[in-house]
């Protein structure tokens, strides 16, 4: 024998192996502890859950909600006390339809609220207005993505409720379809800078085209205050020196008036007319006596000869002579 065998057989001697022994039973009190209840909620904290519901058809699919989230949680003792505080949270429209009926579950209660203050458009209906939504004039980016969000949400809910149980696998491929048809609605019904913007991104979900969109509107916003600031401040600067302009011509203006009016007669040497429309010298003119040259031109001369009897005949001829020469001078 070796000595690797025998230090082989000494160590198994030493350590001998250890035999399994037979298998303890299981108890109850094992099983109990496998299958022991989830510890209770207080009744309080359920409480909490159920908000005030007045008949509002935008809060009843959180108030709903609220509803289930707390019913899942409470146990059979808790129910019918959580149910009984549900109702009475009811208040407005939604208290005075719900207290002419008698609800036998907590399931028969959420479906009157469905049929009594719910979505009463179609899916088909809501899915074209999703599609169709558009930016208005002077709405802002913060409202445009409420409305899409709140149809969208319609949308949702539509399909959360048309899908049974059984086929709850296809909902989330159908949510997420809705949630690209929003996204794309939202973006395509921007104003079309904005649009070209959101695009450029390229945002991955509503609320990151939402976020990019508001950004850019702000940024637009600031450089429109800055134009209208700048083409302010120029018509005030055409306006003062519009005004200085006036103001200059105003002064001058007395001046050219009086260097106008500075006329100086050469008659009568007065201020304000001109030697053709003075008085003074048209009052003279009429005055002064006619020309003497001018009336011995249009009175004829008479020319008296003395003569002796004997020549009395040849003076009648000299006059007749005479009174031939003065027809020529009139003439």
């Amino acid at each position: 024998m070796s000595l690797q065998e025998e230090q082989f057989l000494d160590s198994e001697a030493q350590n001998p192996p250890i035999v399994p022994g037979p298998s303890k039973p299981v108890t109850r009190s094992a099983t109990a502890s496998a299958n022991a209840p989830k510890p209770e909620i207080e009744l309080g904290i359920l409480l909490k859950f159920i908000k005030r519901f007045d008949g509002n058809r935008e809060k009843l699919n959180p108030f709903i909600y609220n509803c289930q989230s707390a019913f899942s949680l409470a146990n059979d003792i808790q129910k019918p006390i959580l149910f009984k505080y549900i109702l009475s949270q009811l208040e407005g429209r939604a208290e005075s339809v719900c207290s002419i009926k008698e609800f036998d579950s907590f399931e028969q209660f959420v479906e009157f609220l469905k049929q009594q203050f719910g979505e009463q458009k179609h899916y088909t209906h809501l899915l074209s207005e999703l599609q169709d939504s558009k930016q208005q004039y002077n709405e802002s980016v913060n409202n445009f993505g409420l409305r899409v969000e709140t149809c969208l949400a319609k949308l949702l809910t539509e399909i959360n409720i048309s899908i049974p149980t059984k086929r709850k696998t296809e909902l989330a491929g159908r949510v997420a379809a809705m949630e690209d048809l929003a996204l794309h609605s939202f973006i395509m019904g921007l104003q079309p800078r904005l649009s070209q913007v959101v695009r450029c991104r390229n945002p991955t979900s509503l609320n990151a085209a939402v976020n990019f969109a508001v950004a850019e509107e702000k940024l637009l916003h600031n450089s429109g205050k800055k134009t209208q600031s700048q083409s302010t401040n120029n018509d005030r600067s055409r306006t003062i020196s519009h005004k200085d302009t006036r103001t200059h011509d105003s002064k001058q203006g007395p001046r050219n008036d009086q260097s106008r009016s500075a006329v100086v007669c050469r008659y009568c040497k007065n201020v304000g007319h001109s030697i053709e429309n003075c008085r003074k010298r048209e009052y003279n003119n009429s005055r002064r006596p006619a020309n003497p040259q001018s009336q011995s031109l249009s009175q004829p001369r008479r020319i008296t000869y003395i003569v002796d009897e004997d020549d009395q005949s040849n003076s009648n001829e000299q006059e007749g002579l005479d009174e031939t020469s003065n027809e020529n001078n009139l003439n």
